[in-house]
């Protein structure tokens, strides 16, 4: 509530279709169905529309910071229209078992985010379109990108469209399923609860945050963990860990310790050798 009025949730969807055919339509009526749930406000970005060059995999976002990405488009506009949202849809058919070209795109030029991960606290749900075949695999690796990104991650919504007018069987199903993705999104978007991180979860933040630590990775994600006080953090957000949890991190923290010290007195050693020769 803001001053008496209710607010509405803010969802950016993101159209990685070259076309505005069968999966706008899925999405169309999934903010129909949202809509009549709650007052949720769309906004929509069209891939094709927009200025996104391709990823020339420089590794510059990565190594000094996403700011000196030598591309100069609408990349960072897109990226604060989601960070400014409260939930976030990646909408694509399938192409080739994969996402299209132009989502595939931006997934590379936002590849920073996987070691600087940002979204947390917002919702994320993947919709995607197959002919016959591929939509499963496809979500599993969408949803599997915005766990990376720190996204709350919402079951998605994968449906077969037909290349012709659908049958009256086939059309309530897809709508069943589609009420059904809405009301997951819904529910996902009005928690306030963090997610309870896996032991997969714990093993990666702290064998990263290891690393960090010592100043031993890229120095850009260095300062991003020091800037969110994530190097003496027990995980990216407050949340209670069980025991068994907290022990595996300690172990996971150490063993990456003891590589990276490994590790660096190893690149110390070429150093001084080259000096010598």
């Amino acid at each position: 509530m803001f001053g008496g009025i209710a607010v509405p949730r803010e969802v950016v969807v993101i159209i990685g279709s070259p076309h505005k055919g069968r999966t706008l339509e899925i999405v169309n009526k999934l903010e129909q169905s949202l809509k009549e749930i709650d007052n949720i406000s769309f906004e929509y970005v069209f891939l094709r529309d927009v200025d996104l060059k391709q990823c020339r995999g420089c590794g510059v976002c990565l190594e000094r910071g996403e700011e000196f990405c030598p591309l100069k488009d609408d990349r960072t506009d897109i990226f604060m229209k989601m960070m400014h949202a409260d939930g976030v849809i990646f909408a694509t058919p399938v192409y080739s078992l994969q996402v299209t070209a132009l989502l595939k795109n931006l997934l590379d030029r936002l590849a920073y985010v996987f070691h600087r991960p940002c979204f947390f606290h917002k919702t994320f749900m993947p919709v995607v379109t197959q002919g016959v075949y591929g939509a499963e695999g496809v979500l599993k690796y969408l949803d599997e990108v915005a766990h990376f990104w720190g996204f709350k991650t919402c079951p998605g919504l994968g449906l077969t469209v037909a290349w012709d007018k659908p049958l009256p069987s086939e059309q309530q199903k897809n709508e069943r399923e589609i009420n059904e993705a809405a009301r997951r999104f819904y529910n996902s978007l009005t928690n306030q609860a963090d997610p309870v991180p896996s032991i997969k979860d714990v093993l990666i933040f702290r064998s990263v945050r290891a690393i960090h630590s010592l100043a031993a990775g890229l120095s850009r994600d260095h300062r991003y963990y020091k800037e969110q006080g994530w190097l003496e953090a027990d995980y990216y957000y407050p949340t209670k860990l069980a025991w068994y949890k907290k022990i595996v991190g300690r172990w996971a923290e150490k063993q990456a310790l003891k590589q990276a010290l490994q590790t660096q007195k190893e690149k110390n050693l070429q150093l001084a050798g080259t000096k010598l020769s």
